[in-house]
This record gives structure tokens, sequence and C-alpha cells, in this order.
């Protein structure tokens, strides 16, 4: 069994990426894995600052917001799903933002670091079906991380496949 942090980079609660993440989420609890999900849109959440204090401070950002929702879910998890729609050819800003402000926690532990190596997946959906922005976006965020990479789902009306994809996990 898997813990599951689902971090949904969507504005729409009900639109093609909230359909393929409930599909995902069904398979991956059919599995027997446990999921929570963090819906961004609806959370405070600055971008970094880059002012370098988690590099002096043992890897803890400076900001008081929202993202301590999300480290304290990403240090829960074994798996990080990247869920969103696509925008000007890659994830949205709320998703972009969380993944920015992530550099404080891997500060924290290291890049590559054991204890903080995870698993991933990645949600998009888009109208076009050009995705080679936001597929290098996280396949170079993966390949710095270090992490294991269980695919991803491309494109609305594939719930069947994104459902296979949270089953296969566990």
């Amino acid at each position: 069994m898997k813990k599951i942090l689902v971090l949904n980079g969507s504005p729409r609660k009900n639109g093609k990426t909230a359909s393929l993440v409930r599909a995902f989420v069904e398979g991956a609890k059919s599995a027997g894995n446990e999921v929570r999900e963090l819906y961004i849109d609806g959370m405070d959440i600055a971008s970094c600052k880059a002012c370098e204090a988690c590099s002096r401070n043992g890897g803890f950002c400076v900001q008081k917001d929202d993202m301590q929702q999300v480290d304290d879910a990403y240090l829960w998890a074994d798996v990080v799903v990247f869920a969103s729609p696509m925008y000007w050819g890659t994830v949205s800003g709320q998703l972009k933002v969380v993944v920015d402000r992530l550099y404080a926690m891997q500060r924290r532990y290291g890049f590559g670091n054991p204890d903080a190596v995870k698993e991933c997946a990645f949600i998009m959906t888009a109208r076009g079906s050009y995705y080679g922005q936001a597929l290098d976006f996280y396949h170079i965020f993966t390949q710095i991380m270090g992490w294991k990479d269980w695919g991803c789902v491309l494109s609305a009306g594939k719930e069947d496949e994104a459902r296979a994809m949270g089953a296969a996990i566990g």
C-alpha cells in the first residue's frame, strides 16, 4: 500500500482535470492505496521569492502560508501526482508555484537523498495535442529529484487510463 498525494493545479473543481483525478483516485483506492488530494487553487500559496533563506535555515521557507499543508502532505506521501490543465504549453501557474516552493523542502533533505525520493505520476488535460513543454517540465523535475516515474495520462477523456495507472501503483 502506498500513500499518494495528488496536487491538483486546476482552477475548476468539476473540469476535465478533476474527472481524470477522480478516475485515478478510484483506481488507486481499489488497489488499497491511501490518497489525499490538495486542490491548490483554493489555497493561499505565495510564489518563491528566491531569497535563499531556506538554504540558511535548514530548508524551511520563511513565508507563512498554506504551503505548510503541502509540505506536511508531501512528507506523508510515497507518491506525488501532479495534475493540471495545460496553460500556454505547460502546467498551470497554481501548480508551478507549488513546485517552485518545494525547493525549500529539497534544501532540507538534499536532492537525491533517499529519504526525500518519491515516486510520481503526471495527469494533464488539454484541447490540443502538444504536450512537449509540459512533459519536459515534468521529466526534468523528476530527473533532478531522482524520483521513480509511474507515467503520464495526457488528454481529457482518458479516465480508463487514469484509473489503470492509479490501480497499478501499489
